[in-house]
């Protein structure tokens, strides 16, 4: 099968980070800072209990020097102890914990007692009862089936297990000889956890950095990356793989990965207040801590006598661009959208079904809710890594 290298991931050095850059047609889609030595989720730590703040019922667990985690005690009611204790909570304990979400703006990353070891069609759920089918999974009799298999896989114990999308198409065997895997992993952890000392790190979750970028493997995929331990990750990760990306090293000391990909130029406009479009028009995007704001502007654009047709022009091209800014940025929360006004309800439906032909093509969960009298579009989009803008703010290049 022929490839499309019109899809990419890039992945570089950038600012002493790991720069990953999803690209459609030589232009970034997606922009994802990662340092070296960051938390992935999915991480488990020995941390010590620095502060127990009980009228929002938490504690905040330090797992490395300086780094302080959010604990919930409402959903966390059992710790695991790394020494004796009465089982309940003081300054000073140091405790089991996984990195459950990374840190998001200003909060700090939360983190939970109930282990949870994620394999390539499952998800192993410690001391927590409960059997999970992936929503995806739509066939009525293979969701009963894979119910009735997670009993027998968790009979006698307080453990559970989720059925991720894969597992629909793999025969019971090979489940459950990956079941069985992360059972034996867990029981490792559980049993050499209580002789470790304060801020070990017990289990590094593995890297899968398409996953940074949403990126989907499959063969019209391109990764190119100039730094040898990611190259042989990503080669050993798709192993034996029906379906993997094509990743090729880069090795030309000449002329640099970062140049060649004009990166620098697309993290600048990734991070300009104003985007300009083909037509003229352009769009000013502004993020305050409430919500973002985008508003559309004819700016250079030729105006015809048929203002309405060429007013709606702008706003498709406008709601296609918005969308891709959206991920670029990797914004989130309250969307508020200012169109340039159409006066026909007709026109304002056109633009309306575009953007929600958009919207399902993010692969994080972006909402149309709809437009307000005044004629602003609002919409919402799933928390999930920090916007692009602390990223880079955080790795120095505002200085």
């Amino acid at each position: 099968m022929k490839r499309n290298m019109s899809k990419e991931v890039v992945i570089t050095n950038y600012k002493n980070q790991y720069l990953v850059v999803s690209m459609d047609n030589g232009k970034a889609v997606e922009m994802f800072l990662k340092a070296p030595d960051a938390l992935e989720i999915g991480d488990i730590f020995i941390g010590k209990v620095k502060n127990i703040v009980n009228n929002i019922q938490a504690a905040f667990v330090e797992i490395q020097p300086g780094v302080i985690g959010y604990y919930s005690l409402k959903s966390n009611p059992h710790h695991l102890f790394s020494s004796l204790s009465n089982g309940k909570l003081k300054n000073g304990d140091e405790i089991l914990v996984q990195v459950e979400r990374g840190n998001i703006k200003s909060k700090a990353p939360v983190l939970t007692s109930k282990i949870q070891l994620t394999g390539k069609h499952l998800v192993f759920l410690g001391n927590q009862k409960f059997i999970g089918i992936s929503k995806k999974i739509n066939d009525v009799r293979r969701r009963d089936a894979l119910k009735e298999m997670g009993k027998r896989l968790t009979a006698g114990t307080d453990n559970g297990v989720i059925f991720r999308t894969g597992s629909a198409g793999k025969d019971d065997a090979q489940l459950q000889e990956e079941y069985q895997s992360l059972l034996v992993n867990y029981k490792n952890i559980m049993s050499i956890y209580r002789s470790r000392t304060c801020f070990s790190k017990i289990l590094a979750s593995p890297r899968n950095w398409l996953n940074y970028v949403h990126a989907v493997s499959e063969p019209s995929l391109r990764v190119l990356t100039d730094i040898p331990e990611v190259y042989r990750e990503i080669s050993n990760q798709y192993t034996g793989a029906a379906e993997k990306p094509l990743c090729e090293l880069y090795t030309d000391i000449s002329y640099p990965l970062i140049k060649l990909k004009s990166l620098e130029t697309q993290i600048s406009r990734a991070l300009s207040k104003n985007v300009w479009l083909k037509s003229g028009a352009s769009l000013v995007i502004e993020t305050t801590e409430a919500l973002t704001s985008i508003d559309v502007n004819t700016s250079k654009t030729e105006i015809h006598k048929n203002n309405e047709e060429t007013f709606l022009q702008i706003n498709m091209e406008a709601a296609g661009e918005i969308c891709r800014q959206l991920r670029l940025r990797n914004l989130s929360g309250i969307i508020i959208i200012d169109f340039i006004n159409l006066s026909s309800k007709e026109a304002e439906e056109k633009l309306m079904s575009e953007l929600r032909k958009l919207s399902r093509e993010d692969s994080v969960q972006l909402n149309l809710i709809d437009m307000t009298p005044l004629g602003l579009v609002e919409m919402t989009r799933k928390r999930t890594y920090r916007p692009l803008y602390e990223q880079m703010k955080e790795a120095g290049y505002f200085e």
